[in-house]
C-alpha cells in the first residue's frame, strides 16, 4: 500500500530557543493521504485520510511544556466514512538549552466519533477511542518566535470501543506495543509559535 502522507505545520504555538517558565504557545500539525488502487479488471478502489491537530500550551519551568491538543480525523472510502473529534493532554520534558532541544514526552488521548457504512444497507457505529504512549523527539528554532517540533512515538496503549448506534452490542479492540507506529503516525512535525 502507497501513501503519500504530507505532515505540514500550521499556525501553531511553542518552543524557542529562549522558551521560558511562563511563556505560552500555540501550534499543531496537519496531515492527509490520499490512496488509488486500481484492478487489471477495470475496478479501483479510493480513499482519503485527512487530520486537523491544533494545539496551546505552556512551559511550567524552562523544561517542562504542558499543552492541550483538539484532534479532528476523517477518513473516507467507497463504503464507509469516519469522523472523530477529541482531544489530547500532553507534557514534555526538554534538554538542555540552545537552538536544538531534544525531549521526552507523554499523551494522553480521547477520541470519540463515528463511522457510516453503506454497503447493502447503511447502519452507523459509535467509536471511541482512547489511548496514552510515551514519545520523544525534539525542538528546533528557527527563530525566536517560530519553532518546528518533531515526534515519535515510542510505547504505547490503545483502546477503542465500537457500538452499533441502534443495538446494546459493544466490540473491544485493545493494543500496546514497543513500536513507533502503535498510536499513530511514527513521526509528525508541528510548527509552533512562541508568545508570552
Amino acid at each position: 500500500m502507497k501513501k503519500c502522507l504530507l505532515v505540514a505545520g500550521t499556525l501553531l504555538a511553542a518552543l524557542t530557543a529562549n522558551a521560558q517558565k511562563g511563556s505560552w504557545y500555540t501550534g499543531g500539525n496537519v496531515g492527509f493521504s490520499s490512496k488509488n488502487e486500481k484492478y487489471s479488471d477495470g475496478d479501483s478502489d479510493k480513499s482519503t485520510l485527512w487530520k486537523f491537530s491544533p494545539e496551546v500550551g505552556t512551559f511550567l519551568t524552562d523544561h517542562v511544556q504542558l499543552g492541550l491538543g483538539l484532534s479532528l480525523r476523517g477518513y473516507k472510502d467507497e463504503y464507509v466514512k469516519s469522523l472523530k473529534t477529541g482531544g489530547t493532554v500532553y507534557s514534555r520534558y526538554f534538554f538542555g538549552s540552545g537552538s536544538f532541544r531534544p525531549f521526552a514526552g507523554l499523551n494522553v488521548s480521547a477520541l470519540p466519533g463515528k463511522r457510516i457504512y453503506s454497503d447493502r444497507n447503511t447502519h452507523e457505529i459509535k467509536v471511541f477511542t482512547f489511548g496514552s504512549n510515551l514519545n520523544a523527539g525534539f525542538a528546533y528554532a528557527l527563530s525566536s518566535k517560530v519553532t518546528a517540533v518533531g515526534s515519535f512515538g515510542t510505547l504505547g496503549f490503545s483502546s477503542e470501543t465500537r457500538k452499533p448506534k441502534d443495538s446494546d452490542e459493544k466490540y473491544t479492540e485493545t493494543s500496546f506495543g514497543l513500536d513507533a507506529g502503535t498510536l499513530g503516525n511514527r513521526f509528525t512535525i508541528g510548527i509552533y509559535y512562541t508568545f508570552k
